[in-house]
């Protein structure tokens, strides 16, 4: 609770923190799906994987640094070596999750998570009843959630199913909570779709945002199931509260993003940038300087500032939303 208390006084007052909280790492671009929605080609990024010496000097490098995601605009479960990676990880005290398509989650795969210690695993779904055009390809995917649930050791890895807010299927995310619910994830997460890269996908309005992200934290107390959308509403019990009440001045009545104040992206070639959705947007190599010199430096400092203008109608991490 005092951590609670005092990240929410620091974000009132946007007070950065001596280090980011989170670290997400590159570790992979390959893919073995091809998603409309996904802007991977759109950035350019090498598809290719990170080699383990580099991660390992990456992670070493880390002050500071509670919680790891090893993901990048890629299927993680490809990489040969991403147990290892995530061993490294836990052996030096991190918190580690990654998010996965879940195709790839088959017995063998689930048995190894399971005894990796991953803390939290994410699963995109789109849609429980329909093989989508615009997300994944498996409805395998569901038999995989089930199993992984009922195999893992307690609630070890946390899991957490994740869809993207789409025009005209609303019943599509009531499908994937009730499918949570039943399943037994312990969360659902809601995310909006990126302007920038949406191509000949409809994206909602601000108004059927709201009445969908209204309507699926209902469902989520009715059936007793964490949902979460930064837009609406996060955690659980009384923070819950607090958030729906306080977030415009948490994130500054739309001026930051929220991503900014705790989180770093790490790309293939140890360049720290502050999105993931900004790959090649550099304000430090940790391979040159110590992460909190990078962190607090002069050209983090002036992205804070000024990113509104640099990322454009991105709005994916901000309780404001951007006109088409």
């Amino acid at each position: 609770m005092n951590n609670t208390i005092k990240e929410t006084l620091g974000r009132l007052f946007y007070i950065i923190p001596n280090y980011p909280h989170q670290a997400q790492i590159e570790v992979t671009n390959r893919c073995n799906l091809k998603c409309k929605m996904c802007p991977r080609d759109y950035f350019k990024v090498p598809k290719e994987d990170m080699p383990l010496d580099t991660f390992k000097k990456i992670v070493s490098r880390l002050e500071g640094v509670k919680l790891l995601t090893l993901t990048g605009w890629g299927e993680p479960l490809i990489h040969p070596h991403i147990f290892e990676m995530i061993a490294y990880c836990k052996a030096r005290s991190f918190s580690v999750k990654f998010t996965t398509n879940g195709t790839l989650l088959t017995s063998d795969f689930r048995k190894r998570i399971i005894e990796s210690g991953l803390d939290e695993i994410s699963i995109s779904i789109e849609s429980v009843k329909k093989v989508s055009e615009d997300g994944h390809s498996s409805l395998d995917v569901l038999q995989y959630v089930e199993d992984l649930v009922k195999e893992r050791k307690g609630s070890i890895p946390q899991m957490t199913l994740q869809a993207t807010l789409h025009k005209g299927e609303g019943q599509d995310i009531y499908d994937v909570i009730r499918f949570g619910k039943e399943a037994g994830v312990e969360r659902i997460n809601l995310g909006r779709l990126d302007l920038r890269f949406s191509g000949d996908l409809k994206r909602l309005s601000a108004q059927e945002e709201s009445a969908i992200l209204q309507e699926a934290d209902r469902l989520g107390k009715e059936l007793a199931i964490r949902v979460d959308s930064i837009q609406y509403t996060l955690f659980d019990g009384i923070e819950r509260t607090a958030y729906k009440i306080l977030k415009p001045a948490l994130h500054r009545f739309g001026r930051y993003c929220l991503r900014l104040y705790d989180y770093i992206y790490i790309n293939q070639q140890a360049e720290v940038t502050p999105c993931c959705g900004m790959p090649k947007y550099s304000v430090g190599n940790l391979f040159e300087k110590e992460l909190g010199e990078i962190w607090r430096g002069r050209e983090f400092g002036y992205f804070r500032e000024h990113h509104k203008r640099i990322c454009g109608r991105c709005d994916l991490w901000r309780v404001t939303y951007s006109r088409e």
